[in-house]
């Protein structure tokens, strides 16, 4: 997807950076929208001191939300995992948990190489905020009848992507190219010139992430600042306030 076509999607309120209970589709050619310049001012130098409000925020589980969530309108479709075991999309990935997903495909020669190498940063960077099942990351495939189970597993191979009991899961999963693209359109990875949209390259540099359980979704380009993309993912998919707020404290100067 290209640059401009960022995607915000949130079901809270996180200042400036989430846009309350909406899923936005940017046009491409326009200009970036403000939640998104506001979230790459997320972040900090590993130089600042640790501000001592940090300390004041809790690390409980914050609510689970009730009524209404953005996820409702994802389609609940059926995956295969690079072992071959059959997975429903929500029942079993999303629901009530943290995600981090791309779409991609194992012959990409163009984004998807630097996006693995991101998300294997990400998933190192994130294991002790999202411990045991909290966080999936999920690439699913924008080529179904070419990426079998076997050529999934072939390619986490390739990039020596393993999978160990204290990093969060990440499954490669593909099934009826139909469906894959319903759901790629449900999340709103699409572009609106149809020719854009049949070229996949243009949707393979996006990262969505979000936490069904508070309802907050958002994504970014995969290619942005790392430290600001960690602490994005973290501040977005976040179950405490420590989470949510300790990486904006760090930029507010004291009083």
């Amino acid at each position: 997807m290209s640059r401009s076509a960022v995607l915000t999607i949130a079901g809270g309120v996180l200042g400036a950076v989430v846009v309350a209970g909406s899923l936005l589709r940017q046009v491409p050619g326009s200009a970036e929208p403000p939640a998104f310049a506001a979230v790459q001012q997320i972040g900090h130098s590993e130089n600042v001191p640790t501000d001592p409000r940090v300390e004041l925020l809790s690390t409980e589980q914050l609510p689970t939300v009730t009524g209404p969530r953005i996820s409702d309108r994802f389609p609940n479709i059926e995956l295969l995992d690079q072992h071959g075991r059959k997975l429903r999309f929500y029942d079993d990935i999303v629901r009530d948990r943290c995600v981090c997903l791309v779409f991609f495909y194992t012959q990409c020669t163009g984004s998807c190489p630097t996006t693995t190498v991101t998300l294997k940063a990400i998933r190192e960077a994130v294991k002790e905020e999202f411990p045991g099942d909290e966080m999936k990351f999920v690439s699913l495939t924008l080529e179904p009848f070419v990426d079998t189970p076997e050529e999934l597993q072939a390619y986490m191979d390739r990039y020596r992507i393993q999978e160990k009991d204290d990093l969060p899961d990440w499954i490669y999963a593909t099934g009826d190219y139909e469906e894959i693209d319903s759901l790629r359109r449900a999340l709103g990875l699409y572009e609106l010139d149809p020719v854009l949209d049949a070229d996949k390259t243009q949707h393979a540099s996006l990262l969505t992430f979000g936490n069904d359980r508070l309802n907050r979704w958002a994504a970014l380009p995969a290619d942005m600042n790392r430290e600001d993309l960690i602490n994005s993912i973290i501040r977005i998919a976040g179950n405490s306030q420590r989470q949510r707020y300790a990486s904006t404290l760090a930029q507010i100067p004291q009083p």
